[in-house]
Formats: C-alpha cells, structure tokens, sequence
C-alpha cells in the first residue's frame, strides 16, 4: 500500500524482460484490481498484463490498454515511479493526477 491523495493505493512491482516497472493495481476500465489471483498480473503467456474482470490487456513496459473495452484502449496504467539504490527498490506516489 502507498498513500497517493491521501487514500492507501495497493501497488504492483513486475519484472518485465529484465526491466521493473510499477502501477497502481487498478484497471483503467473500472477501478478494481487487476490481480485475478493474489498477485498474478500476467496472461497465461506472460504477454500482457490482463483484468480479468473486463479482459482488458496492458503492454507491461509503458502500462497501455491494447485490447479490451472500447473506452480503455489507449488509456495507461498509472505508474509509479521506481529508483534502485544499494540494489533496494523503493517506490515514490505517481507525480500524474488520476482521472478516475
């Protein structure tokens, strides 16, 4: 959890083809997790990241919906900033106002 707001927003972390990225873990279509099992993100090819409520798919490395419902496709996940010092990750608040 990562106070953004004011409010306690879970986020994920993954490793992408060697590359971390992290979100707030919350789908674009409508604000609900995105993990279909306690933190599962990906497909079952490990392509995309996937909610399983709407079958909205994410590009991992930039967070973009590339299929699912219509009014998602081209929105982004919001992302969280990542820095790594001393090989520790630490995670800071997303600097974009959320529009939902």
């Amino acid at each position: 959890m990562m106070p953004i707001r004011g409010v306690d927003e879970e986020c994920f972390v993954i490793n992408y083809r060697g590359k971390l990225h992290a979100y707030v873990n919350r789908c674009r279509h409508i604000p609900m997790a995105m993990d279909w099992v306690d933190n599962q993100f990906f497909g079952e090819r490990g392509r995309y990241l996937v909610c399983p409520t709407h079958n909205a798919y994410y590009e991992p490395a930039t967070g973009e919906c590339v299929a699912g419902p219509p009014d998602t496709c081209g929105k982004f996940l919001y992302r969280v900033p990542l820095t790594i010092a001393d090989g520790i990750i630490y995670a800071s608040p997303p600097v974009e106002d959320f529009a939902d």
